[in-house]
């Protein structure tokens, strides 16, 4: 559990089916949020909207990204974002599936 270290909040309507969603991530300073593998093809854009946010993926080398910068993964493998500042840290993260999910 994250301990109210890390929310996200939906920024699109669940009442229809989808390819892409679009959340708002908080994360504690100091914290680490793991995330599972999604499904194969699942891409992640993240957008550092405040602080310094390391993404780490699975079988790759953790990436600092700071205030304004932004990447695009797959997300078919575990990953995790950590805050590596002292204030909370704000994330946009736009997921896309290859198949449509939700409805």
């Amino acid at each position: 559990a994250s301990d109210g270290k890390f929310s996200s909040r939906a920024l699109f309507p669940f009442d229809e089916e989808r390819k892409v969603e679009f959340y708002e991530l908080r994360i504690a300073p100091g914290h680490t949020e793991t995330a599972e593998a999604h499904a194969h093809g699942t891409f992640e854009n993240l957008f550092v909207a405040r602080g310094v946010v390391e993404i780490g993926i699975e079988g790759e080398a953790n990436q600092a990204l700071s205030e304004g910068d932004a990447i695009l993964f797959k997300a078919d493998a575990a990953h995790h974002y950590k805050n590596l500042g002292t204030a909370e840290a704000v994330v946009y993260l736009v997921m896309t599936y290859t198949e449509t999910v939700g409805g």
